[in-house]
């Protein structure tokens, strides 16, 4: 396969739009005369200084579609409010589904689209009377439901014109340099083009959006696999609108979601039980709560079965009955029937029913305080419901694979189903003035080249974006004194079979072949501990061991977990990081002991070890650097990440940053502080980058970086500016507090690093693609899916093992170094190199990839509070908030370890 297997349409000509090549060229300068632009906050964006013209020109296909918007053609916006207010997005989204069947927004004279939240968007102005408003109400019945149910709630829809929106001024925003149309103007028509584009799948019967921008087909056609543990994942399409240099676009991607597996719920919940680790009932219910169910016990007027959508809120709890309590012990008062009874006897006498399984837990579908029990085998679970919950390392493989599909098979995904599920396979919502061309768009790459890896033997040319350093050695290998090894058991069956002090020497022997100078480990035998399946019981044994370790005046450890259990790395990492201050590195026992590539585990064990202690792991000759070739840039990577699914309520973000030190760019020491959940700005981020200038000051006999490079990991697209009106000001602030007051400050310049998004490349020539079928390790866009008015470019650094590659999207927000557009595309390719975790490119670079470990390891410090559903089951379910007084963690790590890449 490889290169070979290339996604081929038939179309007649692949090559990219010389129109708009040339278009770009031309608006190129006048841009940046106009430009700075002001944004909505009245900020700068820098203008783009040019397109990159170094490496080897290619042509590749991208998952974007040419959209043609009538010029003739104007949209109408009205916005919509809902009394009172419906925060559930399921009745949002129904209740705007029934305003619009009717007039005045029915009509055959145009067509009415709506986002489900708060707006409308019409073709043709509606009659809303002479003040342009109208008020409607709305008796709420589900889908399936020809009637309201008795009592049903009322809404009252206020409805109000916003203004026309003619899409003459999109095309001319596209196409010109200064067209005088405000940013909020232009998001303002792509928003409308969006909800337009989304009316197809949003009223496809049995198609589930999630997100806005997300379809999945989730009736018979739905194409699902099994996630076990009652999980399914369904395949589905993004689809979104975007602007780039003379062209209205369309992006849409394959995605996949994990969803609740419909049918019988007994069935879901024996499969649940099948996967699930630890206490049944808390785990259970807490996988349960809010899914939706349909009985039908219960009769009509006619005595036929009535079909009834419920939630479920949880299972059986005292006052009302034992957690998790069966149909047999769970009771309720009953009246009508003679006083207290269980739920088995009720329905046999209510309702006739003999329960098939009266000893499976009841659920309840009423109130936590005003239960109403029903048995499980009456219920069936309705198809298309997201599964909103982390995902257990097995499902997460197998999403993995369900989700890893060769670049020419999700192309043809895309131009086939995916292409008929968003809806421009015919070509058009012709009623909104809006017609596609349902072919892929081709655009101009580059392959950039390899840059040299340096280490202190010599260097290497890297292949395919990665390298072997047999006989090399680190570029500055640090000193292993005071090490040791700890062996974590459970007791019983040893997997090392007694080997573990011969592997040890063997490692010992593979650090000193990379050039670290290391002692013999002390005591040769190491420790030992012996751990269990209760996990504050192993937290307790691994605070005394590593205490006693401590003391023993061991700086450095190799620790040999029996597993991967999540938990028992956590409390290793947070011991040994925050507690105790050993550096730290973890190996599974099973990995460490295979014949089979030993000797490269090891040298990737030596990788970290080496950083850890402050050494250099590879370098690039000073003329690949760029502008960081004089030493005096400081390169800053940051990061936010939040809490997940099944996290304790009012549980933290986490902010991390790491910044270089010296001119090598092979330390990057760091801080990390938790702040308000789900916040995406840093909060102290003014004293995280003093600390940071503090300790170059200190490597670099006093002095003060004239430069500081920021890539910023983890901002959405509707962030930027938002950047630069709550981040630039305090990393200024650092500054002022940190230099000298008369003396020159440092420039600075910020790159937004994109990971989220859903821009893929295709190769058109199997001699441009690598063997798995993506494009070569290198290649670089900044052409046709781009736009004259932003600064940025997608980069794909690495070399994909498997699935369709990610390109990094780079944006520019601010820059006062004058970084140029080959420098930065070359700087940051090179970066990419410098990765101390690897002998291979990665995908990202350095500076946001260990941003981005760096919260992970925070993540480890809080591991209760961000998997509270695991750690809450042994107690009964604690539905306590998160509380940073009585925390365990809330910043930074011991002070031996406080100037190390600890988190590496």
């Amino acid at each position: 396969m490889g290169g070979d297997d290339i996604f081929r349409p038939d179309e007649k000509d692949s090559a990219p739009s010389s129109e708009v090549t040339e278009r770009e060229n031309k608006l190129l300068p006048a841009s940046q005369k106009a430009l700075p632009r002001k944004t909505l906050s009245n900020t700068n964006l820098p203008p783009r200084p040019g397109y990159g013209v170094r490496g080897t020109a290619i042509v590749l296909r991208t998952n974007y579609f040419h959209l043609l918007p009538d010029p003739k053609q104007t949209l109408y916006r009205y916005q919509v409010a809902i009394e009172p207010e419906e925060k559930v997005v399921r009745k949002r989204r129904r209740i705007l589904a029934l305003l619009i069947q009717d007039a005045p927004f029915a009509t055959p004279l145009g067509a009415v689209a709506t986002d489900y939240a708060s707006t409308l968007v019409s073709s043709i102005k509606l009659d809303l009377g002479p003040d342009e408003r109208t008020v409607a109400s709305i008796v709420y019945r589900d889908e399936g439901e020809s009637e309201p149910r008795p009592g049903a709630k009322v809404y009252t829809i206020k409805v109000q014109y916003s203004r026309a929106m003619p899409l003459s001024e999109l095309l001319s925003y596209v196409s010109s340099a200064d067209t005088g149309l405000p940013d909020d103007g232009k998001e303002e028509l792509v928003q409308a083009l969006n909800i337009v584009m989304s009316k197809t799948p949003n009223t496809t019967p049995g198609t589930v959006v999630v997100a806005r921008n997300k379809h999945f087909p989730a009736g018979p056609s739905a194409v699902a696999f099994d996630l076990r543990g009652g999980l399914i994942a369904l395949r589905g399409y993004f689809a979104s609108v975007r602007t780039a240099t003379l062209r209205v676009l369309i992006n849409i991607n394959v995605c996949t979601a994990a969803f609740y597996r419909p049918g019988p719920l007994l069935n879901l919940m024996r499969d649940f039980r099948e996967q699930c680790k630890g206490p049944l009932i808390p785990a259970l219910e807490a996988f349960l709560r809010r899914v939706r169910v349909e009985t039908t016990y219960l009769k009509d007027k006619k005595g036929l079965p009535a079909k009834k959508i419920k939630t479920i809120s949880g299972l059986a709890r005292p006052p009302h009955a034992p957690r998790g309590a069966d149909s047999i012990q769970a009771t309720f008062q009953c009246d009508e029937l003679g006083g207290r009874i269980n739920v088995k006897d009720f329905f046999a006498k209510r309702h006739g029913i003999t329960l098939e399984k009266p000893n499976a837990p009841v659920i309840n579908v009423g109130l936590p305080d005003k239960p109403v029990f029903v048995p499980p085998e009456l219920c069936t679970v309705l198809p298309g419901q997201v599964a909103r919950r982390k995902l257990t390392d097995v499902q997460t493989a197998e999403m993995i694979k369900v989700a890893c599909r060769r670049p020419a098979e999700n192309a043809r995904l895309i131009a086939g189903e995916g292409s008929q599920v968003v809806g421009i396979s015919g070509g058009t919502p012709t009623t909104f003035g809006v017609r596609v061309r349902p072919t892929m768009l081709t655009v101009p790459g580059r392959i950039l080249s390899a840059p040299g890896v340096v280490y202190l033997n010599g260097s290497i040319r890297p292949e395919a974006g990665s390298w072997n350093m047999i006989k090399k050695k680190f570029s500055v290998g640090a000193a292993i004194r005071d090490w040791s090894y700890l062996r974590i058991g459970y007791g019983g069956s040893d997997p090392l079979q007694g080997s573990l002090q011969a592997l040890v020497n063997t490692f010992k022997r593979t650090m000193d072949d990379c050039g670290l100078r290391a002692d013999a480990p002390k005591p040769s035998t190491g420790y030992a501990v012996t751990i269990s399946n209760d996990d504050d019981a192993s937290r307790a044994a691994l605070k005394e061991i590593l205490g006693k370790i401590q003391r023993s005046t061991v700086k450095m450890l190799l620790v040999v977990l029996p597993d991967q259990r999540a938990s028992t790395y956590a409390s290793v990492k947070y011991l040994a990081d925050v507690v105790y201050g050993i550096h730290n590195v973890c190996v599974v026992a099973q990995k460490l002991a295979k014949e089979k590539g030993q000797l490269q585990y090891m040298a990737n064990v030596a990788l970290k070890f080496n950083l850890k202690r402050g050494g250099t792991n590879q370098t690039l000759p000073a003329d690949q650097l760029g502008v960081l070739r004089d030493g005096r840039t400081m390169v800053v990577g940051i990061d936010v990440t939040h809490p997940s699914p099944g996290s304790q309520k009012g549980a933290p973000s986490i902010a991390g940053l790491v910044a270089s030190v010296d001119a090598r760019f092979g330390q990057w020491p760091a801080s990390i502080r938790i702040q308000e959940g789900r916040k995406e700005m840093v909060t102290e981020l003014k004293a995280m980058l003093v600390e940071r200038l503090r300790l170059w000051q200190k490597k670099n006999n006093a002095a003060l970086p004239s430069r500081i490079l920021v890539y910023r990991d983890g901002v959405s697209e509707g962030q930027y500016e938002t950047v630069l009106r709550e981040e630039l000001p305090p990393l200024r602030e650092a500054c002022q507090q940190v230099y000298p007051a008369k003396g020159a400050k440092p420039q600075i310049s910020i790159v937004i690093v994109g990971k989220r998004h859903h821009t893929r490349f295709f190769p058109v020539k199997a001699e441009d693609a690598d063997r798995t079928g993506n494009p070569k390790n290198g290649t670089v866009v900044d052409r046709g899916i781009t736009s004259h008015a932003q600064w940025d470019f997608f980069l794909q650094a690495h070399t994909g093992l498997q699935g369709t590659v990610r390109p990094a999207h780079y944006v520019v927000v601010h820059d006062e170094i004058g970084l140029g557009a080959d420098g930065l595309q070359e700087l940051t390719h090179g970066l990419c190199y410098l990765f101390g975790r690897a002998t291979k490119a990665v995908s990202i670079c350095p500076p946001a990839y260990y941003a981005d470990l760096l919260c992970e390891r925070g993540r480890c410090y809080l591991h209760s509070v961000l998997n509270a559903d695991s750690a809450a089951s042994a107690s009964g379910g604690s539905e306590a908030g998160f509380d940073a007084s009585r925390a365990d963690w809330v910043s930074g790590v011991h002070a031996a370890l406080a100037e190390s890449m600890f988190y590496i």
